[in-house]
């Protein structure tokens, strides 16, 4: 296992925000088969500071580093993983607005938070993971999940209310510390992560 991708919001934090509830809600599973786009955040270049930015930092929350927790255990673990050498990557759907932006990238720092890349924009996370070689995609939506699978990307769903009978094909998880244990680092590379049955809930 040498490269992971990890969605961001509802899979790695969470905001106390009516307008990230409602993005959340209704674009959470939005797979595009337009080109592939994206954008890598990076110390230079944080995104776009166009007027949406400049409100969204005025009246957001999202725009607002404290307003953000992490889904329990999630950087303990993700930290671990990326003590061990696993190239970690941030792969998100949300607009490239460098309010948001600054305001993850604080929140990371304070969390102390480990990773090798923050990537947003990306209007299909499967292509994505198709295009850098990404071992595994960690994700909230079954939908995107099962849309990596088709495409040979591994993936695990984070999501503990969904009735998994609808997806016969996709390994789900409820927690950070059951999505460690169906890695299992230690015992599983790339080429034993298929010993895994395809539909669990631990």
């Amino acid at each position: 296992m040498e490269k992971i991708a990890i969605d961001l919001d509802k899979t790695l934090i969470d905001c106390d925000s009516f307008i990230y509830w409602i993005a959340n809600k209704y674009f959470s599973d939005a797979i595009s088969e337009k080109e592939l786009h994206y954008c890598f955040v990076e110390e230079n270049y944080v995104g776009n500071n166009g007027l949406i930015s400049k409100l969204l930092a005025r009246f957001s929350k999202m725009a607002n580093s404290n307003s953000y927790k992490q889904i329990k255990n999630a950087i303990s673990v993700v930290n671990s993983w990326y003590e061990k050498g696993i190239k970690i990557y941030i792969l998100s759907s949300r607009p490239n607005f460098a309010s948001l932006n600054l305001a993850l990238k604080q929140f990371f720092v304070k969390s102390n938070l480990k990773y090798n890349g923050m990537v947003v924009n990306c209007n299909n996370k499967s292509k994505f993971c198709e295009k850098f070689d990404i071992d595994l995609l960690i994700d909230n939506s079954p939908l995107i999940c099962l849309d990596a699978n088709i495409r040979g990307i591994r993936s695990i769903c984070l999501n503990n209310k969904i009735n998994t009978d609808k997806f016969k094909n996709i390994i789900f998880a409820d927690s950070w510390n059951s999505i460690d244990n169906i890695v299992r680092f230690e015992n599983y590379g790339v080429d034993d992560f298929k010993l895994i049955p395809n539909k669990v809930r631990v």
